[in-house]
């Protein structure tokens, strides 16, 4: 069990006695209640306390459940009782609220919480009627127990000098490593853990003695297979409060900033990235630049220093390799440039991709219900990760170059951009964007990936629209690398010189960026557009007003003035001079992400999105 169940009075406590702590022997289920509620009033999740419970099918309003209590047998303590149940006494100490167990005198009657035989694999022994269960392992000598108890003692005193120890030595009663295994046990185990209280209190347990050593040893975690940082973890329990995580956040770099003295304006760096991250309209939070700051104030050089999330895919920075074939000069760490060949990238993006959904599908089903197998996953869907768009030796975004229409040419040109699917052209990450997993046909469940969908949704889109009489670029990638080499604005530089071909002038391009938004709300779609100019607004409108006549379809409008940071899609701020629009077409996670994956949702949100083109065209 992962926390106190603490003491609750009832007048359900079997031990009536004043003066004694009460804990009582059942609950009973109230209106409004169910077994989450309940379980969190012990300081348990919903798994913990069913099986320390017992409880078998579904609760009801009025029923009585059953809590494991026991009491100490005549002349003998809480050592006792704890071995009887197969219980450390560090455990029992923990569930029973007793702060100094060494010194704790149980007084007659009193009841105190105990393992029940579900929940310990230990049967404990029954009393015999109007007779006492003999001390287990006496021999009937008198002696034998209090023998015990002062060994189990020594034995406690030897575990409080330790943690003196520690304190001393790391301002915790934990090693850095100790705290750190701790904190990754919470987090992975609860869905939403900042903000629980042992969650929190293991938080508060970093200083500045020991905050440089738990960070490093927290990357290095045998369990933690994709070698996450801390602010990555906290920044990702999308369950628990955005002021939460982001207050947990700043207690890491204020202890790490006590500890190493950084420059003042190193905090405000730091807060300006993390509010930015938090204030993003799409996407998870992306922790690279959190990650670098604080590599930067430790002064590491280690692989540790490069550990990133793009878009809730992490990955850390891989060691340069021999070149062979194409190449690609990367820097995922503060320093040197890294050199790699395209296929490694690509090898790395599916093997890191395929680690970190095997993790993702543990939250899945827990967060559902679903009784987890790694047999149920089918990863298939991840080897269609693609290599990444070179230009010497550079990442670029992929570009399909002007296709030409394949019906009766009407002298317009979409440029399309199925979200995400490129790789970062600084550090090589490849970014999947938001993702879910989607139950099929053979019973197993597969990831859904934003880019993947994406990628189907624009090549159908294209196919299309080119029917229709439209040329069509088809280009996507790394949001930042898109940014980064004015991807989108170039184009549109290209389309007006006729350097592709023919020239084309402002009213006849148009931008749209197809995405599938991470977490359901109450739209299933959304269209969002700059504020700022009157053609966007437009065709904003026609979007919606068209998308809205698909059965399946609720699409609402987003106003945003993409120059603004804390609100920007990097994707629109270069397409000023046309009009540009992002859709959101459905939702990955939650129940609607059938929709995403349905060709009939599919057909109906491609037809409406080319009956607004052409009505904006005035086709």
């Amino acid at each position: 069990m992962s926390s106190n169940v603490g003491s609750v009075s009832s007048a359900g406590n079997a031990g009536g006695n004043s003066g004694i702590e009460k804990r009582p022997s059942f609950v009973t289920v109230k209106k409004g209640e169910n077994l989450t509620i309940i379980a969190k009033r012990y300081g348990m999740s919903k798994a913990e306390f069913v099986k320390w419970t017992g409880l078998k099918g579904v609760i009801r309003v009025g029923q009585k459940i059953e809590l494991p209590v026991d009491s100490v047998e005549a002349g003998k303590g809480i050592y006792a009782l704890a071995r009887k149940y197969g219980m450390p006494m560090a455990e029992f100490a923990k569930m029973n609220n007793i702060s100094d167990p060494q010194n704790y005198a149980a007084k007659a009657g009193e009841v105190f919480y105990v393992k029940s035989a579900a929940s310990s694999g230990v049967k404990p022994k029954k009393k015999a009627s109007g007779s006492e269960t003999k001390p287990q392992n006496s021999k009937e000598n008198p002696q034998t127990e209090a023998q015990n108890d002062l060994a189990a003692g020594a034995k406690v005193g030897a575990v409080v000098g330790v943690m003196a120890e520690n304190i001393q030595k790391y301002g915790s009663t934990f090693t850095p490593q100790e705290l750190a295994e701790k904190i990754y046990k919470i987090a992975d185990s609860h869905y939403g853990a900042v903000g629980r209280p042992d969650f929190d209190a293991l938080i508060n347990e970093i200083n500045e003695k020991n905050v440089e050593e738990v960070l490093d040893a927290y990357a290095k975690l045998k369990d933690n297979d994709d070698k996450d940082s801390l602010i990555f973890t906290i920044t990702h329990e999308i369950k628990s409060s955005k002021q939460a995580r982001k207050d947990a956040v700043m207690k890491i770099y204020d202890t790490l900033a006590k500890a190493k003295n950084p420059p003042v304006e190193k905090r405000e760096e730091f807060v300006k990235e993390l509010d930015a991250q938090f204030d993003k309209l799409i996407g998870m939070v992306n922790t690279e630049k959190l990650d670098k700051i604080i590599g930067e104030i430790i002064g590491e050089t280690s692989e540790t220093a490069g550990i990133s999330s793009v878009s809730g895919h992490s990955q850390v920075a891989r060691k340069p390799v021999k070149a062979d074939g194409r190449t690609v000069v990367t820097k995922p760490t503060k320093g040197a440039s890294k050199t790699l060949t395209t296929t490694d990238l690509q090898r790395g993006a599916i093997a890191s991709a395929k680690s970190e959904a095997k993790q993702k599908f543990k939250e899945y089903c827990k967060e559902n219900g679903i009784k987890y197998s790694e047999n149920m996953l089918d990863l298939s869907p991840l080897d269609r990760i693609p290599a990444p768009a070179t230009k010497g030796t550079s990442i670029t975004s992929a570009d399909s170059g002007i296709l030409p229409p394949t019906g009766k040419p009407n002298g317009k040109v979409i440029i399309l951009n199925p979200g995400h699917g490129g790789y970062s052209s600084r550090s090589g990450y490849f970014d999947p964007g938001s993702y879910s997993f989607i139950k099929k046909g053979n019973g197993k469940y597969a990831p859904l990936l934003e880019y993947d969908k994406m990628k189907i949704y624009g090549d159908s889109s294209v196919e299309k629209l080119r029917a229709k009489g439209y040329s069509v670029v088809l280009t996507n990638g790394h949001a930042q690398t898109i940014s980064d080499q004015h991807t989108i604005s170039n184009i549109v530089s290209e389309l007006k010189n006729g350097s592709r071909g023919k020239k084309y002038a402002d009213e006849d391009i148009m931008f749209i960026s197809l995405h599938a938004d991470s977490e359901p709300g109450k739209k299933g779609s959304g269209v969002c557009y700059d504020s700022r100019f009157t053609n966007d607004r437009r065709l904003a409108q026609l979007m919606q007003s068209n998308l809205n006549e698909a059965p399946w379809i609720t699409a609402g409008l987003s106003e945003r003035n993409w120059n603004v940071p804390k609100k920007g899609l990097q994707v629109l701020h270069q397409t000023e001079t046309i009009p540009s629009v992002l859709l959101e077409v459905e939702y990955v996670n939650g129940a609607r992400c059938q929709n995403l994956d349905s060709y009939a949702y599919q057909q109906q949100f491609e037809d409406k999105m080319i009956e607004a083109i052409n009505e904006y065209f005035g086709f």
